[in-house]
């Protein structure tokens, strides 16, 4: 008995030291399980603590104590050996002009092995790619998140690791915040992208030597002169001819020694620092102090919120006649053109400015009717330019839009919602207080001969009167206005009620909050982030501007001013349309539930098409989810 016992003990020892020594040596392995569905999981041995299979499951234990279980009969396949199947690749990964508002030109990624090395010439460090992989079925993420060719967008500072696998296939992995999870298992690539504007010391300089040495001194006519555009090793160079004229209003003097603004023309379409090709361009000169970064940073607003045509602007060292002028803006020259409102048939369009210098001449300017809006008529030139449009024409359509806004009336009949509600967007973002007067209002319309075209606003022009300054001190830029009610504050002006009535729209209000919606999570950050990049790389122009200037501004405190400022504002205009909108029960968004909202939640539950219907406010008891205990809630919300 005794020696039996013994043997029986041996054999008891020694099972449970195998079990132990196979249990420890399939912990040590890193498993892929291949599912009957197609899909697969995969367990590294550096994240597993113990692996047990009995009873028709297999588990795994992490190393933090999470456990993840599985039927066995779920299971087609368990390897230890390698990845049962082969990983997609990326085929090719760019960054293209046409998705990044700011590139210079596309910047080609190389891929060798897996790491994708790109050089990159723009101001500001987020990038939409551009990319395909092997497989129509895979996909790529980066941090768990799945990655969109042409649609995502990431700020590449740093390095950025991508995952190329199939969906549903995952691993599990220690995550920054110390944990572990399962996250999208493939073959990692690690992106890195150059920035040529962090090696450079310099903005672009621009020479232009005017025909024999002449000053100008005019905006009404130009003056030949030789152009010379040097990139400094991040955009383009190049040399033409041109001609220069003075231009802007408050801004333009006299005075050839002073720091004027400037418009070129040259006699072919050029692209001056990788732009798109046009004839027509801008050197804005910024005279408020403090003003150097208010064009930059609200035309990314415009170009992130999605305004039409919103003009590059890139910061430039200029010399007339090998005299140094200052810092200066580059930018496209607001008109119909292939660089800025493009257009396919300009023979029945309109390109329209209001504005209370009302400088237009005779025959191209008409007061409104009603609200007495000043209206400069800047495409067509009716002595010039081919068009079949007449005075008479522009005049009866737009005042046509005049008295919808006028009178409430319903604005979809005259002007694009969508164009208009991103228009306002940006400008109540950035406090643009020109709108009050109104000056500088960009709109257009394709063709005024057919009722059904419509206005469409923009492009944002002129903002230098943004983003809290009141005309007295260079520092109140960015610090005061943040809580500016910006359809309701300017009542003293004459013609307040064009922007008042614009804004208190409620079609045009409800497209402006599902546009905020999508740019609170999406857009901020950029625009926040710009603030900072854009002073890092304009900075050694800023500093040189204070030689002939006077502008003492320290813009190293303004780029984060500004970056805070705007992310204030943003809050503040969200919260305010949240607490407008997000109203359970009020389906149609009027402010008021009643038996209307009954109706149209009756409408949407047969028909998830119906238009007009708030999802937000449809969904009456909160529960993430539009049905019928919704109609439910709303009916006895109604009754009580």
């Amino acid at each position: 008995m005794k020696k039996c016992f013994c043997n029986s003990g041996r054999f008891i020892l020694l099972a449970t030291i195998a079990v132990f020594m196979l249990t420890s040596q399939m912990a040590s392995a890193t498993h892929y399980i291949t599912f009957n569905d197609g899909h697969m999981l995969v367990f590294p041995s550096t994240s597993v603590k113990a692996m047990t299979q009995r009873d028709g499951v297999i588990s795994f234990t992490a190393v933090d104590g999470k456990v993840y279980t599985y039927s066995l009969a779920d299971i087609k396949t368990i390897s230890q050996q390698s990845s049962p199947r082969d990983l997609p690749v990326f085929m090719s990964f760019k960054f293209q002009k046409k998705n990044n508002y700011q590139l210079a030109a596309d910047a080609t990624g190389v891929i060798e092995g897996d790491s994708i090395n790109a050089t990159v010439a723009g101001i500001g460090k987020r990038l939409t790619a551009t990319f395909t992989l092997s497989d129509d079925a895979a996909r790529a993420y980066v941090d768990g998140v799945e990655q969109h060719s042409t649609v995502s967008r990431l700020r590449f500072e740093a390095d950025r690791v991508y995952t190329v696998g199939y969906p549903g296939d995952l691993v599990l992995v220690q995550t920054m915040a110390g944990d572990y999870a399962m996250m999208p298992y493939g073959r990692e690539y690690t992106v890195k992208v150059d920035f040529l504007t962090d090696h450079s010391t310099t903005v672009p300089r621009i020479d232009i030597n005017t025909v024999g040495g002449v000053n100008i001194t005019s905006k009404e006519y130009y003056v030949d002169a030789e152009i010379i555009i040097d990139g400094a090793g991040v955009f383009p160079s190049m040399t033409d001819s041109v001609k220069i004229k003075g231009r802007g209003n408050s801004s333009w003097s006299n005075n050839p020694k002073a720091k004027n603004p400037y418009r070129l023309k040259f006699d072919n379409k050029v692209k001056p620092l990788g732009l798109a090709k046009g004839k027509s361009w801008v050197l804005l000169n910024n005279k408020h102090s403090g003003s150097m970064m208010t064009n930059a940073i609200g035309m990314k607003a415009a170009s992130l919120i999605g305004t039409p045509a919103a003009n590059h602007i890139i910061p430039v060292d200029l010399y007339i006649n090998g005299t140094y002028k200052g810092s200066y803006n580059f930018t496209e020259n607001v008109g119909f053109a292939s660089n800025s409102v493009d257009i396919d048939d300009e023979g029945a369009a309109s390109l329209l400015e209001l504005d209370t210098h009302y400088d237009e001449g005779e025959g191209q300017k008409f007061m409104s009717n009603p609200m007495e809006l000043p209206v400069n008529i800047k495409e067509p030139d009716f002595s010039a330019d081919a068009t079949v449009l007449t005075l008479d024409d522009v005049e009866r359509r737009f005042n046509g839009l005049a008295e919808a806004i006028y009178n409430n009336g319903n604005l979809a009949d005259h002007a694009d919602i969508d164009y208009l509600a991103r228009y306002l967007m940006v400008n109540e973002l950035i406090c643009n207080r020109e709108l009050l007067h109104p000056k500088s209002v960009f709109c257009y319309n394709e063709n005024l001969l057919d009722d059904n075209s419509r206005f469409i606003f923009g492009p944002v022009w002129d903002l230098d009167w943004s983003f809290g300054f009141d005309g007295s001190s260079n520092k109140s830029y960015f610090n005061n206005n943040i809580y500016y009610d910006y359809y309701n504050e300017g009542t003293a002006v004459p013609n307040y009620q064009f922007l008042g009535n614009l804004g208190k729209d409620m079609t045009v209000r409800h497209r402006i909050y599902e546009l905020w919606n999508d740019f609170i999570t999406e857009g901020l950050d950029e625009l926040c982030e710009f603030c900072k990049d854009y002073y890092k790389y304009a900075k050694p122009s800023l500093s040189k501007n204070t030689t002939v200037a006077g502008d003492y501004t320290n813009y190293s405190q303004q780029a984060s001013w500004a970056s805070t400022w705007i992310r204030t504002r943003a809050d503040f205009i969200y919260n305010q349309l949240k607490l407008e909108f997000e109203m359970p029960g009020d389906v149609n968004s009027d402010l008021a539930i009643t038996i209307d909202d009954i109706t149209m939640l009756i409408d949407y539950l047969m028909n998830p098409a119906t238009q007009g219907v708030s999802a937000i406010n449809a969904d009456v008891n909160c529960d993430g989810i539009v049905d019928i205990e919704d109609l439910s809630t709303l009916i006895d919300l109604m009754l009580n």
